[in-house]
């Protein structure tokens, strides 16, 4: 990052391109929120996929029908079947699955539950869902599809895609409180701000994984990961007192990097924690 304010130990050319003969594919950007400089940037408009950060487009949409009285967020999740799925999440682990709305929403933010979000996409619908991100002003940013234990050739090839410009935008619109309304916007960034993953970007903010509602060390967080084979991807706001700022860090390699002595998930997520570093030196002028 280049900035008067920023002693930052990222290179903007330092990005792990190569990882034993395997390709990685990064999209970054970084935004002050105040100036609206971009910070850093690296192929701010290549499409990747992105795995569970499309679930921000359905909390906005969530809430924004709710905000319209579509939809009663006391209201229970209306579960089916064809909506269990593995991996990430607790609800598939409950033994009493009966949830409010808003407690599936929080679910979502706190842990990328799966099967809140294909019971909540399902709620809501797709369709609506993919327009949401079209009215945000995005073009190649969206949520495709429900999260699968198998993806096939008949579906979306991936959950959700996007970029780092956009996702930034993102972020920044839902921190003016312009991601739909004022009221949409804050409920999307209280629910993700008991994101419980701080692994990636947010592995270099040095903060309490679960406990950083509050601000932490002077810094407050509210973001989103994503996590696949092949697939890293972190997008938030990080505050301080010397900067606000949005980012977007997106990554994809072939999961056959993964299989050698030095799997590219390692170099890819460390550099993610670097930036997390310097986003975190900006914000507090360090």
């Amino acid at each position: 990052m280049s900035s008067p304010a920023a002693h930052s130990t990222v290179d903007e050319s330092a990005h792990p391109a190569v990882v034993e003969g395997h390709a990685i594919a990064w999209s970054i950007v970084v935004r002050d929120l105040a100036t609206d400089q971009i910070l850093l940037s690296h192929d701010p408009d290549r499409v990747l996929p992105t795995a569970s950060m499309g679930k921000v487009l359905l909390l906005v949409e969530v809430f924004r029908q709710a905000e319209r009285g579509e939809l009663d967020l006391s209201e229970p999740l209306p579960l089916d079947p064809r909506h269990d799925v593995a991996d990430s999440g607790l609800l598939h682990l409950f033994h009493d699955r009966r949830i409010t709305l808003r407690d599936a929403c929080l679910l979502v933010g706190a842990v990328s539950d799966n099967l809140a979000t294909n019971a909540l996409a399902d709620l809501c619908g797709l369709d609506t869902v993919r327009m949401t991100g079209g009215d945000l002003g995005l073009v190649q940013t969206a949520f495709l599809d429900l999260i699968r234990d198998e993806r096939g050739p008949q579906h979306p090839w991936a959950p959700s895609c996007g970029t780092a410009g956009e996702l930034a935008q993102v972020f920044a619109l839902l921190h003016r409180g312009a991601a739909v309304s004022p009221q949409v916007s804050s409920q999307v960034l209280d629910v993700l701000s008991a994101g419980a993953d701080t692994s990636l970007v947010a592995g270099g903010l040095h903060l309490d994984p679960l406990a950083h509602r509050e601000p932490d060390g002077g810094v407050v967080l509210r973001h989103k990961t994503g996590y696949d084979a092949g697939v890293r991807a972190d997008a938030g706001v990080v505050c301080g007192p010397a900067a606000s700022l949005s980012y977007a860090v997106l990554a994809q390699w072939s999961p056959d990097a993964d299989a050698g002595p030095t799997p590219a998930r390692i170099a890819v997520e460390d550099h993610m924690r670097a930036v997390g570093i310097a986003l975190r030196d900006h914000v507090l002028d360090t």
